[in-house]
């Protein structure tokens, strides 16, 4: 029997695949985004799958001016910061993709102006992007059900983290001469999170909530009223 090539969001639902130019421009501008080198991005093996999944969520030509607006950011030598609300919200995305495998849901007033036709929802990239996700490797960790560690691997002492110095190198190394930009402080309101204009409740809004110092599990169901921390965002 000969074996059929794997189905992925890169081959099948009318999507063109991406070509090598544009999964090694995909890649290089997530090297600032995620703070790893293009090795490790490319060693996920993620990049094309990962590139052609941003186009389906968002869109084509959206996500192309994302990238216009993100290269030419980096060009000036800034940051995410420089990026509209709606681009940020697209960055997070990207940075969330990498980490997880999983394409997270927008901020709901993000994904309203993008004007998609895709359920506002967190969804797989794929089966091997779980395991690939680049969280398992700022830990040393390996993900759990799908790639466990080898036999007799708990008597190795792990070695070291590295060093702020050796991170900086690695990722001059990968970007050449280019500046490295130190990423901003995180701040919540850039992305909607201390918003409530479109009627979007604070506790209900999608995306990671920095200042809020509960755990996801702990906040109230939407049927639930909560806390008046959350409610004024505090």
């Amino acid at each position: 029997m000969i074996p059929q090539p794997r189905r992925t969001a890169a081959t099948e639902g009318g999507g063109v695949p991406a070509g090598d130019g544009e999964v090694r421009r995909f890649v290089e501008l997530s090297v600032p985004l995620t703070g790893f080198g293009a090795y490790d991005l490319y060693g996920t093996g993620m990049g094309a799958l990962y590139l052609e999944t941003a186009r389906t969520q968002v869109g084509r030509e959206q996500f192309a001016g994302f990238l216009d607006c993100w290269q030419d950011v980096l060009a000036r030598g800034e940051g995410p910061s420089a990026l509209s609300v709606v681009h940020r919200e697209i960055a997070r995305a990207v940075v969330y993709l990498w980490y997880t495998g999983f394409w997270p849901a927008l901020a709901p007033a993000a994904h309203a102006e993008l004007r998609r036709s895709e359920a506002n929802k967190e969804v797989a990239a794929s089966a091997e992007s779980y395991p690939e996700g680049l969280v398992w490797r700022t830990f040393d960790g390996h993900p759990a059900g799908a790639k466990p560690p080898g036999f007799a691997t708990w008597a190795c002492e792990q070695d070291p983290l590295p060093s702020p110095e050796r991170i900086v190198g690695q990722l001059k190394a990968s970007r050449g001469s280019d500046p490295i930009t130190p990423a901003p402080v995180y701040d919540p309101a850039a992305y909607g999170a201390g918003q409530v204009d479109d009627g979007v409740p604070l506790y209900l809004l999608s995306g990671p909530r920095v200042s809020r110092a509960v755990a996801p599990s702990e906040v109230s169901a939407a049927d639930v009223q909560p806390p008046e921390s959350l409610q004024a965002g505090e």
